[in-house]
């Protein structure tokens, strides 16, 4: 599974074909192999999580606050 927000990227994998219940959770920036962000998870779900938020996170300020959670 791949989730892109420029300028970054996550791809949510198995650890290793061996651990099919570990998950990663692998955030880059586009462009670059660099890995900023590392997480391992024991659910899927978890993992997508966990890079949704990252990607928040990452996202530049000016960006994030033009966003309203009630929505006004």
């Amino acid at each position: 599974m791949r989730i892109v927000q420029s300028p970054y990227q996550a791809r949510i994998v198995p650890q290793s074909p061996g651990a099919p219940n570990l998950w990663r959770c692998v955030i880059e920036q586009e462009g670059s192999r660099e890995v900023v962000v590392l997480h391992e998870t024991a659910r899927k779900e978890d993992a997508r999580c966990i890079a949704l938020l990252e990607l928040a996170r990452l996202e530049p300020t000016g960006t994030a606050s033009r966003w309203s959670p009630g929505g006004e």
